[in-house]
């Protein structure tokens, strides 16, 4: 008897450490260990921004370093454009787009999953406004198509302030917190429905 109570004490730790492991990340090197690998970034001709990585100063949320992008001309928003690419998404699967950012000074930029290629089918959208300090943020939805081309993106032209991105995860399920103590800002998307950007040359 002493040793069944055991293995159910046994067992119900191991299964309660199960639980509390984060869901796994869909994207690749989402705190940027790696530095940038893993990850694309564009500049419209009538824009100009400096992707770079940056270490202790920037005070990153997980690991050691944190994206920094100094933007010195910021055109229109989808001028300036940071994202991972290709990876596939399922329909009817429920999935949660997560990420933490700052600014220079207070701005908005937009956090966005789409189709890579035309003609851009956005599957969630939403401005989100930065400041001065780390925030997270996450858009939870839920995918109306099958694609095998998917991005995960930020873009955050139209205003001529830096912008800090960190921890970026995109998982299945509803938003699981994995930092303690985060206040994280929960974003609806803008449509539940696949909405076309093409009009909009998004890229």
């Amino acid at each position: 008897m002493k040793f069944l109570f055991t293995l159910v004490m046994l067992f119900g730790f191991l299964t309660l450490i199960y639980a509390e492991k984060p869901p796994e990340n869909i994207l690749n090197n989402g705190d940027f260990d790696l530095n940038l690998q893993g990850w694309h970034h564009w500049t419209h001709a009538d824009a100009a921004a400096l992707f770079q990585i940056e270490g202790r100063k920037a005070e990153p949320i997980a690991g050691k370093n944190a994206v920094y992008i100094k933007i010195s001309k910021a055109g229109e928003l989808w001028h300036i454009q940071f994202y991972q690419q290709p990876f596939t998404l399922e329909k009817d699967i429920t999935y949660t787009y997560n990420l933490w950012a700052k600014s220079e000074e207070p701005r908005s930029v937009v956090m966005r999953i789409l189709h890579q290629g035309a003609p851009w089918n956005e599957y969630a959208r939403k401005s989100i406004n930065l400041s001065e300090e780390w925030k997270e943020f996450f858009i939870t939805f839920k995918m109306t198509a099958d694609d095998v081309n998917t991005r995960a993106g930020i873009i955050m032209g139209a205003e001529k302030v830096d912008v800090w991105l960190d921890h970026i995860r995109l998982y299945e399920g509803e938003y699981v917190s994995d930092i303690e103590g985060a206040e994280p800002h929960a974003v609806e998307p803008s449509n539940k429905l696949t909405t076309t950007w093409a009009t909009l040359k998004s890229f």
